[in-house]
């Protein structure tokens, strides 16, 4: 395999990002919108303390993910990771998914355990909160829609919680258990919704918030950040462990069926939606819908947890499918997509990394020079003048945020440039991404 092109390039601007994400007193207090009154754009609205996304625990993983860590590296995650447990012990959370509240710190601690060795009292601790997490919130199998897909999706629900018990299986392996029966149970029922039946994934929320009143019935998501392609990556996940129940293959089976039956063929290759209202499910329109790859939607999201699933059953043909997923990418002007940040979430950077991974057992040589083009688009939006080198889209201020985030700012950007340069496709980081 031909190294990176971008590699020298990627590592130096991944360096530059670690240094100035080094405090965290300053890292949080600087987050923001540049020159922008915290009435207009108030500071919480980027930065959470307990947050994997955006928070002391997200930040904590640029230091303990990067190849190699040194003690520099440690020494700054452990400093993030004192403010997160500090603020753990003093505020009461509801029950959450990985990306806030004490399962954020939960995941970044494991990942810090994983590089270093350490923090096992805390991780056991940790463990603890999860296990009697699962026996506390673990929803309800309904023949009805669910009130929300954050019960079993990755960022808010028992599709995350169970990547963190997976990779803790020793010592949470009953509670794995029951979220794998959970997702099994959901995955081969249907519930009865206006007369239609529907898969039993199928959510009362709309997608988005204030998207209610164009959505009265509510949506199936197919994504892999809040919809079916979670519980399917962590079905297969666990396969591939050698964590199995009683209809497990059955319910990867039919999630992959699922997300076949929602592919649209364009000629170049198959395009997901991001998601399905009552309307699309009855008429099953033969609609393309809008290229946007990313993590949370479509492909190259989507396609991993396809790829998983394939790896896991030894299923020639969805793999095939992964990776015609994949071909849209080569055929289309990068233009077209309407991406306009660097981030891991929907961004430059996160395609970049996940087109790797999902290569590795490929070998595919254009997928391979996607990859660099992906690194030379990430690297373009680099400025040594933003306080954390890259900044975000996440307003609607024409300069960007100031944003050091994991999923949706410079951390995580930074720690795919990290994996890129130096040809890394496994990561610890990337089990927060279920990709892994």
């Amino acid at each position: 395999m031909t190294a990176p092109l971008h590699a020298d390039r990627a590592r130096d601007v991944a360096a530059q990002v670690f240094d100035r994400l080094a405090d965290p007193a300053a890292t949080a207090a600087d987050t923001g919108v540049p020159g922008a009154d915290a009435d207009v754009c108030p500071p919480e609205y980027l930065w959470e303390d307990l947050s994997l996304s955006s928070g002391y625990p997200g930040v904590s993983l640029a230091f303990t993910g990067r190849g190699a860590p040194g003690p520099d590296d440690i020494a700054r995650a452990h400093a993030y990771l004192v403010r997160a447990m500090r603020a753990t012990a003093a505020t009461a959370h509801a029950p959450a998914g990985i990306y806030t509240g004490p399962g954020s710190v939960a995941f970044a601690v494991l990942i810090a355990h994983r590089a270093t060795g350490g923090y096992r009292s805390a991780l056991e601790r940790l463990d603890d909160h999860q296990r009697r997490l699962v026996r506390r919130a673990l929803p309800e199998v309904r023949d009805t829609p669910a009130t929300t897909n954050g019960e079993f999706e990755v960022v808010r629900g028992m599709s995350g919680i169970g990547r963190y018990l997976l990779a803790r299986r020793e010592q949470c392996e009953e509670e794995l258990r029951l979220v794998l029966t959970y997702l099994t149970r959901m995955a081969h029922g249907e519930a009865v919704h206006r007369g239609h039946r529907v898969p039993r994934w199928w959510t009362w929320a709309a997608p988005k918030l204030g998207q209610e009143v164009e959505m009265p019935d509510g949506h199936l998501n197919l994504g892999l950040s809040h919809g079916v392609a979670g519980p399917l990556a962590l079905l297969s996940l666990a396969w591939r462990q050698g964590v199995v129940v009683d209809g497990q293959r059955e319910a990867v089976e039919r999630l992959v069926d699922l997300l076949g039956q929602w592919a649209h063929e364009s000629g170049d290759g198959p395009l997901w939606p991001a998601y399905l209202t009552l309307g699309h499910w009855a008429a099953r329109p033969d609609t393309r819908p809008p290229q946007r790859p990313s993590w949370c939607y479509g492909a190259p999201g989507i396609s991993r947890a396809v790829q998983l699933a394939g790896l896991a059953l030894d299923r020639p043909e969805w793999l095939e499918l992964a990776h015609r997923s994949l071909l849209p990418l080569l055929t289309t002007d990068p233009e077209s997509w309407d991406i306009d940040n660097p981030n891991l979430c929907h961004g430059w950077a996160g395609i970049m990394h996940l087109v790797a991974v999902l290569n590795e057992p490929i070998g595919d040589r254009r997928l391979s020079g996607l990859v660099d083009e992906m690194a030379a688009r990430t690297l373009a939006l680099f400025r040594p003048e933003y306080r954390f080198g890259f900044r975000a889209s996440l307003t609607t201020a024409t300069q960007g945020t100031d944003v050091p985030a994991f999923l949706e700012g410079a951390a995580g950007t930074a720690l795919a440039l990290d994996a890129y340069a130096a040809g890394r496709t496994t990561t610890d980081w990337d089990m927060a991404l279920l990709t892994a």
